[in-house]
């Protein structure tokens, strides 16, 4: 059942604010290589410090005062902090747009709590993605997690234990599929991200999941022949494929409710 616009915007608030106070420090410490940070990446200032000090430093102030100053251009020639975190106003942007487009498609229940807990990870995977071409073992691992026991208790409290077992059929199958592709180049990360896609879709049908796992790939495919073209890298052009596989299973779930 389709919600009222109303209530989609105020999803989609809520959502903004989850991007804001969860997303966005998520982003910022695995947005390195490897590993994770802690502190400023200009001056190494502690900023993630327990949860007060960490909202106020990534979100309320999101320059670090501490770091060396860079001057702003005008004529005053004044002078900032460099900022810390993601782009002001984008994980709380990619995080409320997909939670109104997934709550304005109809589903509900645990479904709705699996494809919701998938959108507030993906978009702190997608983010990380696009800005290390890395998906993190710790997110990947609350992804799968969390649909899991989401989808369980949809099972548990509906006697959907049908689509349970597809669910979980579905992502081995897809699972094994991914790891054979990493051995012959796709990056582990993908492999590792996907079940828990394979998971949300496999709930639905197997038809579903041969769509949005497919659409991911095309989407995938598309981005990285812009990417070549527009770069002139050619081949070497690398293209983070999470995001692709991320919107295309969570475009797919969405429309079969």
């Amino acid at each position: 059942m389709s919600l009222a616009p109303v209530t989609v915007g105020l999803v989609a608030a809520a959502g903004c604010a989850v991007g804001a106070l969860a997303v966005r420090p998520v982003v910022f410490v695995y947005s390195v290589p490897e590993g994770w940070r802690t502190s400023c990446p200009h001056c190494g200032h502690l900023v993630i410090q327990g949860l007060a000090g960490t909202v106020r430093r990534v979100l309320v102030q999101p320059r670090c005062p501490h770091g060396p100053a860079v001057s702003e251009a005008g004529g005053d020639n004044r002078e900032e902090a460099l900022r810390i975190g993601p782009p002001v106003g984008l994980p709380e942007a990619v995080t409320g747009a997909g939670a109104a487009a997934v709550a304005g498609a109809g589903a509900s229940g645990w479904l709705l709590a699996a494809q919701m807990w998938l959108v507030v990870v993906g978009a702190a995977l997608l983010l990380v993605d696009i800005a290390v071409k890395r998906l993190p073992d710790h997110l990947t691992a609350a992804a799968g997690l969390g649909v899991a026991v989401l989808l369980f208790l949809s099972a548990a409290t509906g006697g959907l234990w049908d689509a349970f077992g597809r669910m979980v059929l579905s992502a081995v199958v897809v699972g094994v599929v991914f790891v054979v592709l990493a051995l012959l180049g796709m990056g582990l990360g993908d492999a590792k991200l996907s079940p828990s896609l394979a998971a949300v879709l496999g709930w639905h049908s197997w038809s579903a999941v041969f769509w949005g796992i497919g659409a991911g790939l095309v989407l995938g495919a598309v981005h990285a022949l812009v990417v070549a073209v527009g770069s002139g890298a050619g081949r070497k052009a690398q293209v983070a494929l999470g995001p692709a596989l991320l919107v295309g299973t969570l475009a797919v779930s969405s429309l079969l409710g």
